[in-house]
């Protein structure tokens, strides 16, 4: 089995058209999708990221330098998942279930070269 990086793009101004209930209903189906993952021990972990925009880090020369807070792409990453398959293309079938695809957004697959263990 390998590891692999799941990456949840979409415009995050698409969120905002939907009412309290219909968002509940969405958060719903990301929540079967999880427990169908970890009930076939596929998850290693997950999380959605802060609507913050966040800090962009760069190396110039031999000063770093801090950009933001802004997003420089059309989609943004606005969660990830780490699953485990054996091969990529079980990896994109897997993702092929996320809830975000219903909605616009798109899922990245990467295979994770190396992961680091706490």
């Amino acid at each position: 089995m390998k590891d692999y990086l799941l990456m949840l793009r979409d415009h995050e101004c698409r969120w905002v058209q939907f009412s309290p209930d219909e968002m509940q209903r969405i958060i719903q189906k990301f929540a079967a999708w999880n427990d169908s993952l970890r009930r076939d021990e596929r998850l290693l972990g997950a999380g959605k990221l802060s609507q913050d925009l966040g800090l962009t880090v760069r190396a110039r020369g031999d000063e770093l330098v801090v950009d933001g807070p802004f997003s420089e792409a059309k989609e943004a990453i606005g969660g990830y998942y780490c699953i485990r398959a054996e091969s990529v293309e079980e990896a994109a079938a897997l993702a092929k279930g996320c809830p975000i695809l219903a909605y616009g957004g798109t899922v990245e697959v990467r295979e994770l070269a190396t992961v680091l263990k706490p």
